[in-house]
């Protein structure tokens, strides 16, 4: 595909006596060619003055400005007045630029593409600088990026051709109308010779061809056509509480007699239920004779509590008497008013303590951490190093040592510690098996083992004596190579110093090369060009069982999960993640980047779990498998699987989605990256299901059957939304802090995650990539998880940025004496820290302790009664007696400062108390 050119076509010129362009629709294009070196052609409605240049620009208009990227070029008009109806081909824009008037110089490169492509015209101060927009053109509804903030209307001054149009030439009436009847035409299909073929279709003798008709338009003061009726917008968001929302419909020009049109709900797409979330009846609109005033439709709006969604639906016109249709759908979308935010319970009183810098020029992408010697181990991808970091103080972190993993590999994937053994994973040149470094705390004593292809994660089994490595086996970028994925388990129950490759077993998929369409049909994704199972799975993350007999490992790309037995070294099972849901209420999600507002709805999309880090722990003896569902996708010269809902080349079935042009819009589906390998049910080359990358979730599952027990839903986007501080990053991406960035693409991509048992609880902790933070969940019940906190240290571009790794540090293991949460943040290659106040050395041996209780707790209301009479002395927690009392069944704690207290009985029962 030839680069993709969204051209912005921009005045500038001096002022003088004659009809200049100044309004939109003062030009309109009449010819577009993405074939062979790619063609344009305009006509002015108005003279345009002498040594007037035009600047042609590659960018999207993003509601605001348009974007820096790509190629733009300048069109000079020359010495002579262009007299109005003049119309203007410039050829060859790709290549050796000409023009039929004037002159063209190339400021950057770039081109015409056949696929989401658009033009827009306005005038301005500079490229990329405009002060009123003037024309637009596109061969795709999408293609515009947005009409929002440019004057522009869909059906009037901005003319959509048929998606995917290669070449498009004007052949309606050039003489006897005016500037407006000239749009009405120029907005009709029916006026376009169009061509889609493969091959050049600009001189295959198939009309159109080149050259572009260059007759002149004659305009005159009248027009004998209709004039143009449409929506004055395209679409309108309101709130649900707002009572009713008013829908004007506009006419481009009076017209002698009445004009007439019916306007109606369109069937068959949106989620707002006439009767229900709104109330309207067809009816027939009427633009009296030689009127041009807007009509306003009222619709009325039901403010209910239930549903917890967003919604909208469509207004259609049809029928219309006297004029033709220009844009003639409008969408409506209502904003729920009720607050559907998981509540915090902030059961763990977490603070933030310190972000320490490890690599200005680097990255910071997995955190390690030893208890013994105190020093953190951080992956920095980008250096190919691992910083041995002193975390004795963890509000003043220093570095210790760097060790360069250059000589091992062509570039370094991760790190773990255990048992003062330190192991670093490098990848291999040309595709070749990729080593594990094992070092002492101080980065000495090296032993280097050979693992498979591209170890992209090590991990430690909880007693220590196993490393285990996940080898994700990709593929060159033209598949000529494709490695096959494989999990490396080395013996380290020797010590360090002897660990050698005779330690090294290799486990590989080979049993499930022969099972790969009973694989297919029960949903796991195999689908590399010409791929064994063995070579198409990726092993993405492991964690082990907390008795070392069982390894888990995620497929991400695969969108699965596979179980070894580690007595025996064998995969056990595949299974399968399957979708989720987006057409449920609890899976609501906001899936445009374009539209103005945050829109929580349901969708006919369904999500790809694809999971990439994975923790585990055990609840009467069944495993549960916590994952972070962030989604990836395969993009290979060979392979590119990523497409957008509103491309050309993404056909969505008809029978199924009767209303898929609606969808395609940049407002709604349009812009939503999806995959182009997956949701073609009857293998009919159009797609019955929409399938999206990552679920923006964290699950939990059974590690024995592989069901899925919980899932967030849309948990993670309704937080940060809701946030009073970081809900102006809502989306935001870790480059940029840009609102809605990412909500068409995989929105804030929970990436990292580990559990930690505290206190007699059990939390998982996940990082989100994009928007940056740790979410805090209870999972004790894993069916039922409980929201606790979100925590995140960033301020637009500053603070910690893409955070990948996370570890939880016990008090007994910690510097502080207070658990420890540590996250690596590979953008702004930083460590953060967070410790938790309530988390104290001590505390969870206490929760065993005979039958002993105090209540309530915590204590609000200045009593604190005892279970049985004891004798007690009540410590802060720094030690100091605070009060004491013997033989109490009670204690009057009213005068006695809000915090976290230990309760200490004669005979050495403790208790922790919370006194509010």
């Amino acid at each position: 595909m030839k680069l993709k050119i969204t051209c912005c076509l921009l005045m500038g010129f001096t002022s003088l006596g004659y009809a200049q362009l100044t309004a939109p629709g003062d030009l309109a294009f009449v010819g577009f060619n993405a074939d062979g070196n790619d063609d344009l052609a305009f006509v002015t409605f108005k003279d345009i003055p002498a040594n007037t240049n035009i600047y042609f620009c590659d960018s999207e208009w993003n509601g605001s400005a348009f974007g820096t990227d790509e190629g733009d070029f300048t069109w000079s008009s020359g010495t002579s007045i262009i007299p109005a109806g003049t119309v203007i081909s410039l050829n060859s824009v790709s290549s050796g630029m000409t023009a039929s008037l004037g002159t063209i110089s190339q400021n950057n490169a770039g081109g015409l593409s056949n696929d989401e492509e658009a033009m827009f015209a306005f005038l301005g101060t500079g490229p990329r600088i405009p002060t009123t927009l003037l024309a637009a053109i596109a061969n795709n509804a999408n293609a515009f990026g947005t009409l929002s903030g440019t004057g522009l209307t869909a059906g009037t001054s901005a003319i959509v051709l048929p998606e995917g149009a290669d070449i498009a030439n004007y052949g309606g009436p050039r003489t006897g109308l005016n500037q407006t009847s000239y749009l009405a035409q120029l907005n009709n299909p029916a006026q376009w010779q169009v061509e889609n073929a493969t091959g050049d279709n600009s001189s295959n003798s198939i009309s159109p061809d080149l050259p572009f008709n260059a007759t002149p338009f004659a305009i005159n003061g009248g027009g004998n056509l209709q004039p143009s009726l449409a929506f004055s917008s395209e679409f309108n968001f309101v709130a649900e509480n707002a009572g009713t929302v008013s829908v004007a419909v506009a006419l481009s020009a009076s017209s002698p007699v009445a004009v007439t049109a019916q306007i109606s709900v369109l069937p068959a797409i949106g989620n707002a239920v006439a009767g229900t979330d709104f109330t309207f009846s067809p009816q027939t609109i009427v633009f009296p004779a030689n009127s041009t005033e807007p009509v306003n439709i009222a619709v009325s709006l039901t403010d209910n509590a239930y549903g917890n969604i967003d919604k909208f639906f469509v207004l259609r016109l049809t029928d219309a008497n006297g004029a033709t249709l220009g844009m003639s759908y409008k969408t409506i979308y209502i904003l729920d008013d009720d607050n559907h935010t998981p509540t915090a319970t902030n059961a763990l009183d977490i603070d933030f303590v310190n972000s320490y810098a490890v690599d200005g020029s680097g990255s910071a992408e997995i955190v390690a951490f030893d208890p013994v010697s105190k020093r953190l181990f951080v992956l920095n991808s980008t250096a190919t190093k691992v910083h041995i970091l002193d975390f004795s103080n963890p509000s003043n972190i220093t570095p210790v040592q760097t060790i360069d993993m250059s000589a091992y590999g062509i570039g370094a994937t991760s790190v773990a510690c255990k048992n003062g053994i330190v192991a670093a994973t490098v990848e291999g040149a040309d595709f070749g098996n990729g080593k594990v470094v094992f070092m002492d705390v101080d980065g000495n004593n090296i032993h280097v083992v050979e693992a498979g292809v591209l170890p992209d994660m090590v991990t430690f089994s909880p007693d220590g004596m196993k490393v285990l490595t996940a080898n994700e086996g990709q593929p060159k970028s033209d598949y000529s190579i494709d490695p096959e994925g494989s999990v490396s388990v080395i013996d380290v129950s020797g010590g360090l110093g002897n660990i050698g490759q005779a330690n090294v077993t290799t486990i590989d998929f080979h049993a499930f090369d022969a099972q790969k369409e009973n694989l297919k049909q029960q949903g796991v994704r195999i689908f590399g060009p010409n791929a064994t199972v063995s070579q198409d799975f990726e092993p993405e993350y492991i964690t082990v069982s907390e008795n070392g007999q069982t390894a888990w490992v995620t497929l991400q790309e695969n969108n699965a999960i596979a179980t070894i037995d580690l007595a025996t070294n064998q995969v056990t099972a595949i299974h399968p993640l399957g979708l989720k849901d987006f057409s449920l209420a609890q899976n609501s999600i906001d899936f445009s980047d374009q539209s103005p507002e945050i829109f929580f709805s349901t969708w006919p999309v369904k999500g790809m779990y694809m999971p990439d880090a994975v923790a585990n722990y055990t609840v009467n003896g069944v495993p549960y498998l916590v994952t972070a569902n962030e989604g990836d996708v395969r993009e290979y010269d060979a392979l590119e699987e990523e497409v957008k809902v509103g491309s050309g080349s993404y056909v969505l079935d008809q029978t199924v989605f009767p209303n898929a042009a609606l969808l395609k819009k940049n407002n709604n589906l349009g812009r939503l990256a999806v995959t182009n390998q997956d949701g073609d049910l009857d293998g009919d080359g159009d797609f019955d299901e929409i399938h999206a990358f990552g679920t923006r979730s964290f699950s939990i599952w059974n590690g024995n059957t592989g069901e899925l027990v919980y899932d967030s839903g849309d948990d993670f986007e309704r937080i940060t939304a809701a946030d009073p501080e970081f809900g102006v990053l809502f989306n935001a991406s870790n480059d940029n802090s840009n609102k809605k960035n990412r909500s068409d693409n995989k929105g804030p991509e929970p990436e990292g995650i580990t559990v930690a048992h505290i206190n007699g609880a059990t939390y998982a902790l996940i990082t989100l990539e994009r928007i940056g933070g740790v979410m805090v969940y209870d999972v004790t019940d894993p069916v039922h998880p409980v929201f606790v906190s979100y925590k995140n240290h960033r301020t637009a571009m500053q603070g910690d940025l893409g955070p990948e790794g996370i570890i939880y540090i016990k008090p007994e293991n910690s510097p502080l004496d207070k658990g420890l949460i540590v996250m690596a943040n590979e953008v702004s290659a930083t460590i953060s820290v967070y410790q938790i106040n309530n988390d104290l050395l001590g505390l969870e041996p206490m929760q065993a302790q005979s039958d002993f209780k105090v209540y309530p707790n915590p204590a609000n209301n200045g009593m604190l009664y005892l279970s049985r009479p004891a004798d007690v002395v009540l410590y802060d927690i720094s030690g100091r007696k605070v009060a004491e009392k013997n033989n109490a069944s009670f204690l009057n704690v009213g005068g006695i400062s809000k915090g976290i207290y230990l309760l200490q009985t004669a005979n050495g029962i403790s208790r922790k108390v919370i006194i509010e």
